[in-house]
């Protein structure tokens, strides 16, 4: 429980000066590799700013390509499977990168470890050759999106009206997880009988919730699912909750969403609620088949809003559309949901579509 001080100096770089990260999600994935990687160091007495570690086995090696390939190496004890993804090893370590090449600008080091030739060489052709060999490959993964039949099985087995709601929520405006447990109460109205069944815009802002970036944007929700939220928050599960969180705070809940306690749902909390869904702690039975986490329904939307506006105007209009709808700061960003289209045919997209609508803008609710 000592304090680290070179560490500790970068990330107060990183959240005081450095403008490109203003993020306090980015701030924490900051922190956490880089508590892994000194708690990894010291286990293994290794010091951060050493060199290269000589080995008459195997020559020389740096600590960076000593963490990866332990990190790579790491199994889980009940499933035996790695506990790391590569793509989670790889962003570890272009972030410890980062705190390394902070600290040569710096003067707390002369050189990063990966670039120590370069001291020796001066060939200045070495470094983005040396730094990417040092970072893992990462295979492409298919995004992963519910089919009908699985948000139908989903939104029947969510085991509260909360749950229910937050998962139909994400899946009809794209809501990151964060977004869907800060929707704020402000946003809720009572819509008039006839614009149940049309869409109602609601423009999402920083200063009232959670986004990330920051980039505020608008969503659109059908009228019915705005009056299930409205009944819900006012005079259903959503304002038992509420009462509780008032009574506990002494003010009302800025947010739909509470947990049965009555607090804001953790960083986690909705994750372990689909998880109890598909992979129960033992001896409960899973009821559903299939693996489900919040960003899922996020790629959900993506692909059906995706087909569903390309079917009326073209294919570009149609990625503009969802760029601007899931707030990506780069229409390349959204590209990748057009391999989701490639995965299923025209026939099946087009039931895909209609029966999105149908699941999505049902009223009952439990």
């Amino acid at each position: 429980m000592e304090l680290v001080k070179p560490a500790s100096d970068y990330l107060l770089w990183v959240a005081l000066e450095n403008g490109r990260t203003r993020s306090h999600a980015t701030w924490k994935s900051y922190a956490e590799a880089i508590y892994d990687y000194f708690a990894w160091l010291e286990t293994n007495f290794f010091d951060w700013d050493a060199w290269q570690i000589d080995s008459e086995d195997f020559g020389e090696i740096s600590n960076l390509a000593l963490y990866r390939n332990w990190s790579l190496g790491v199994l889980d004890a009940n499933s035996s499977r790695h506990s790391m993804q590569p793509s989670t090893v790889r962003k570890r370590l272009s972030q410890i990168m980062r705190f390394y090449e902070w600290a040569a600008t710096h003067n707390r080091i002369a050189h990063v470890p990966w670039d120590v030739h370069l001291s020796r060489t001066g060939d200045e052709s070495l470094r983005d050759a040396i730094r990417a060999s040092t970072l893992p490959r990462v295979p492409r993964q298919p995004i992963r999106f519910l089919t009908t039949e699985q948000c139908r099985a989903l939104l029947e087995n969510c085991n509260s009206s909360t749950v229910q709601l937050m998962t139909k929520l994400m899946l009809q405006t794209g809501l990151r997880s964060e977004e869907c447990r800060t929707f704020p109460m402000k946003y809720l109205f009572d819509p008039a009988t006839e614009r149940r069944w049309r869409k109602v815009a609601i423009d999402l802002s920083p200063s009232d919730m959670k986004i990330k970036g920051s980039r505020p944007r608008r969503v659109y929700a059908s009228g019915q699912l705005m009056k299930d939220l409205f009944d819900f928050a006012n005079f259903g599960e959503g304002a038992v909750r509420a009462k509780r969180y008032r009574t506990a705070q002494g003010a009302a809940s800025p947010y739909v969403f509470l947990n049965r306690f009555g607090a804001p749902w953790s960083e986690k909390g909705l994750c372990n609620a689909y998880r109890k869904l598909w992979k129960p702690t033992a001896p409960a039975r899973p009821v559903l088949d299939f693996k489900v986490t919040p960003h899922m329904l996020r790629h959900t939307f993506a692909t059906f809003e995706l087909y569903g506006e390309s079917q009326h105007r073209n294919l570009r209009y149609a990625l503009a559309w969802v760029r601007d709808r899931l707030g990506h700061a780069s229409i390349w960003t959204t590209t990748a949901y057009v391999h989701c289209l490639d995965m299923l045919g025209e026939k099946h997209l087009n039931r895909y579509e209609q029966e999105i609508d149908e699941l999505l803008f049902a009223g009952d609710t439990r």
